[in-house]
């Protein structure tokens, strides 16, 4: 960061506790002013220090959470890490499970519609393409797809 955007942050971490500080003082006097000339049946003359403070609370707040939203968000980043990494090792064994689940069921899909067959089928029983073909480059029976899974070559989309 540039010089001048570090002291306008220095200056707002000085101005922003001074703001709630004053804000404060006020608010506080002129609650007790209030309870004090209530409790004697008069009115009360430092009202307005209450209506001036409770602004000056908030605004100081703003400031000050302004000039330390950096160290803030650090602090709540060191925080969340953690958890978030052993939230993932927890539940790596069910992605991992869900994954394999995944995997075992479409090894019987139809590279052509999807469909689930059974094993051993040469021939989609929903879409009757042939579920196996002779790749052009190694000459193996291979499943049906865009490249062959023994040596890579691409495949026929002809099928």
């Amino acid at each position: 960061m540039n010089k001048k955007h570090e002291r306008t942050k220095f200056i707002l971490k000085i101005i922003g506790p001074i703001v709630i500080a004053a804000g404060l003082a006020c608010a506080v006097t002129g609650f007790t002013d209030m309870i004090i000339s209530t409790n004697e049946g008069d009115m009360p003359q430092l009202f307005w220090l209450m209506i001036i403070g409770l602004p000056a609370l908030g605004i100081g707040g703003m400031i000050t959470l302004t000039a330390f939203r950096r160290e803030i968000t650090s602090y709540v980043k060191n925080e969340a890490v953690p958890v978030i990494n052993e939230t993932g090792e927890e539940i790596a064994p069910a992605v991992s499970a869900i994954a394999s689940a995944a995997r075992a069921n479409n090894e019987d899909a139809c590279p052509f519609c999807g469909q689930p067959n059974d094993d051993g089928a040469e021939f989609c029983r929903h879409c009757g393409k042939p579920l196996y073909v002779t790749c052009p480059a190694c000459g193996r029976n291979v499943r049906a797809g865009a490249f062959c899974d023994k040596c890579g070559a691409k495949l026929s989309s002809e099928q």
